[in-house]
């Protein structure tokens, strides 16, 4: 595949810069913005042959940089990826199709899949559209966003708990693994779903596969779970969840 110039938009640089590094590798020149708002800037600017984006971001989300670039003749042609997490993806896809998206990649994606997916929709390069969301649409968005929200409200409430800074009456590290605190009262939903897979055995390479998150997110999960349960390994967890 040519090289070509590619405008990598996401507010996360741990989501970002691992796919500016995999089309750095593969020969693309790359620019990268953290928003919509300068990335629609930067694609009137420099023209890139494709832009991956985010879908919720600060400032300008992924479905407004759509509007954006379809509502201007020098930007229209410019063929978009949605570069999302995996939770609730079919309605990812739903709205990116209804954006004049056609390609929509889950973070982490390997990086064969990634420059597949670039190199079919460069190929593609579909008409200009000019989408006008309907009602529902605006519901769907509103989901998902809700959705990404209530994400970002576990991992502040988990970031608060190992700080030291908030407590709960029911967990009391001391206690043992037979005598601790119900679990989900200990627990956030991600972390019950990591440690049930977990007692089925399965690696941090398959959760993250499973979940749909990144291996390093995993490991970061496993390690809370360890701390907030008290015990020294994933057998004492996992027989901790079995017992419950």
């Amino acid at each position: 595949m040519t090289s070509v110039l590619v405008l990598v938009v996401d507010d996360a640089p741990a989501d970002r810069e691992p796919l500016a590094a995999i089309l750095r590798g593969a020969g693309h020149e790359v620019i990268e913005a953290d928003n919509g708002e300068q990335a629609l800037r930067l694609a009137h600017e420099l023209r890139p042959t494709l832009i991956a984006a985010d879908i919720l971001m600060p400032t300008m989300d992924g479905y407004e940089l759509m509007r954006g670039l379809r509502g201007h003749e020098t930007t229209a042609h410019i063929p978009v990826i949605f570069y999302a997490a995996g939770y609730v993806i079919e309605e990812v896809r739903r709205l990116a199709a209804e954006c004049g998206v056609s390609h929509v990649l889950v973070k982490p994606s390997a990086p064969d899949e990634v420059l597949r997916v670039i190199e079919e929709a460069i190929a593609a390069r579909p008409d200009p559209v000019a989408p006008v969301p309907s009602e529902e649409f605006h519901r769907q968005h509103l989901r998902l966003v809700n959705a990404k929200l209530l994400e970002k409200v576990d991992e502040l409430r988990e970031t608060v708990i190992l700080a030291g800074t908030l407590e709960r009456e029911s967990y009391d590290l001391g206690r043992n693994a037979s005598s601790g605190p119900e679990l989900e009262s200990v627990l956030s939903r991600r972390e019950l779903q990591v440690l049930r897979l977990i007692s089925e055995g399965a690696t941090n390479s398959e959760i993250a596969e499973r979940l749909v998150i990144a291996t390093s997110t995993v490991q970061s999960h496993v390690k809370r779970i360890l701390h907030k349960l008290g015990v020294k390994n994933r057998t004492e967890a996992a027989v901790r969840y079995l017992r419950r």
